[in-house]
């Protein structure tokens, strides 16, 4: 009960100033990171599908109620070739974390690369992990 309580009052509290800076600049996890949520409470998408997807206004209103129809400042830093297929539901379900790659968002303002998306590094992984080599896991071959 206490810490929902401590979730509603930094909800409640800090939305209003966290609501403003986005209008200004990037969003930052670092902020959020006090109301401890999993990845996928804003990027629905995380577990389910190929990309993790961005929130969009709607989503954001579920806290910072305020919070006007614009659009979320957001910009994709990971990006792989278009022939490779890389699915963030795979990963998921091979109960890979968000960190493994992307490293500690809560302690970031804006992020950065954490592990990059090259075969290199998705081979070390691969092969730390036991994971498959077969190439077509995550390319299309014949292209």
């Amino acid at each position: 009960m206490a810490k929902l309580a401590f979730l509603l009052f930094m909800l409640f509290a800090a939305a209003p100033a966290i609501a403003a800076e986005g209008a200004n600049g990037p969003f930052s996890h670092k902020r959020h990171a006090p109301l401890k949520l999993k990845c996928s409470f804003c990027h629905k998408t995380a577990e389910k599908q190929e990309r993790a997807g961005f929130p969009d206004a709607v989503q954001c209103r579920s806290c910072h109620v305020d919070m006007t129809d614009r659009a979320i400042p957001a910009e994709r830093i990971y990006r792989v070739a278009d022939f490779v297929n890389f699915s963030h539901a795979a990963h998921a379900a091979g109960k890979v974390e968000c960190q493994t790659c992307h490293g500690d968002v809560g302690r970031q303002d804006t992020l950065k690369v954490e592990r990059p998306p090259t075969m290199t590094a998705c081979v070390t992984c691969h092969k730390e992990n036991k994971a498959t080599l077969v190439c077509n896991a995550c390319h299309e071959l014949g292209q």
